[in-house]
């Protein structure tokens, strides 16, 4: 009874997550009209900020309840699960785009990050001035970001119809209601509520079944919160948008490490595990260099590059079901 019950509270906080994700970024429409950036930028900032908060409330309300292991799970395992599922599903079907611009703005940062996290966690603990400091480094990647799509020329009819299309592919597709403020507060309390419960269910798992805390984080405590980002994706490629996928990726990947980590940090110091330090975080950096070796071949991220990375998550998931068992 108690492992049915546990099953349906997860399928209820799946579905919460994925229509409260919905229904906040469709009244994100209008906000991203009178922007007047691009897809690539929208994607970046208002979608990748917005779709990551999952992540956030998740791995913050497991910090704030004792389990930090799972806080940290959730963050490293989201980072390998965007690259496998978003960017490497997607590709399998559809080459994707990658553009000049993108690498040299965002795609670096996507692999300086992971090397930051590792050499501040190497001293044993994350400390509160370096979540801090972690906070800070998102306000110039922000502005970077923004500035740059501001002042680039575009066709306003196109640009509006691409960021509609894009911000509508997020969630599910059931229940539509009319974007605004209606939309948006609907949609924050159904993530929240299924975030919260979501959460619970991670610290259940674990009391229940005695599993490693990590492993629960990085595993199914990463996965769900990315759904509505990989569907997204997944739709986005189908549509030939093509771009999506990488830029929600890597849009979310900064945003989790950075925001969320500096969050957790300044709630209470992060202390380090040994086996931390010699699997999870270089296997992020592992394979956020895989990423950043396909988008500067200059052909963008083929199928079999695709096939890689999403072989990557898999093996990487197998290794740590191994790890954590022995």
């Amino acid at each position: 009874m108690v492992l049915f019950l546990l099953i349906l509270f997860i399928i209820t906080s799946i579905l919460l997550i994925s229509k409260g994700a919905d229904w906040l970024t469709d009244s994100l429409v209008p906000i991203a009209a009178k922007l007047k950036t691009s897809n690539v930028s929208v994607a970046l900032i208002l979608v990748s900020m917005v779709v990551s908060l999952p992540e956030i409330l998740v791995a913050v309300d497991a910090g704030l309840k004792g389990f930090p292991q799972i806080s940290l799970g959730v963050i490293f395992g989201s980072i390998v699960c965007n690259i496998g599922l978003m960017v490497g599903l997607p590709a399998m079907i559809k080459p994707l785009s990658v553009s000049r611009n993108m690498i040299m703005r965002d795609g670096v940062f996507s692999i300086v990050i992971p090397i930051l996290i590792f050499a501040l966690s190497s001293g044993g603990t994350i400390t509160r001035l370096h979540g801090f400091a972690l906070l800070l480094l998102f306000i110039p990647y922000l502005s970077n970001v923004f500035l740059q799509e501001k002042h680039t020329e575009y066709n306003e009819e196109a640009l509006k119809r691409d960021i509609e299309i894009e911000l509508q592919l997020i969630g599910l597709d059931l229940g539509h209601i009319k974007a605004g403020w209606l939309s948006f507060s609907l949609g924050l309390i159904l993530l929240l509520t299924g975030t919260y419960l979501f959460s619970e269910q991670l610290i259940t798992l674990v009391n229940l079944f005695s599993l490693d805390p990590l492993l629960v984080g990085m595993t199914i405590g990463a996965f769900v919160p990315s759904i509505p980002n990989i569907a997204a994706a997944y739709k986005a490629t189908r549509r030939g948008l093509t771009e999506v996928a990488v830029s929600e990726t890597i849009g979310s990947n900064v945003f989790t490490l950075l925001v969320t980590t500096g969050i957790i940090a300044m709630i209470s110091p992060i202390e380090m595990q040994a086996n931390w330090l010699t699997f999870d975080i270089p296997v992020v950096m592992w394979i956020s260099f895989l990423l950043f070796i396909y988008m500067i071949s200059g052909r963008g991220i083929s199928r079999k590059e695709g096939f890689v990375l999403f072989s990557s998550y898999i093996a990487i998931l197998i290794a740590q079901v191994i790890f954590s068992f022995r």
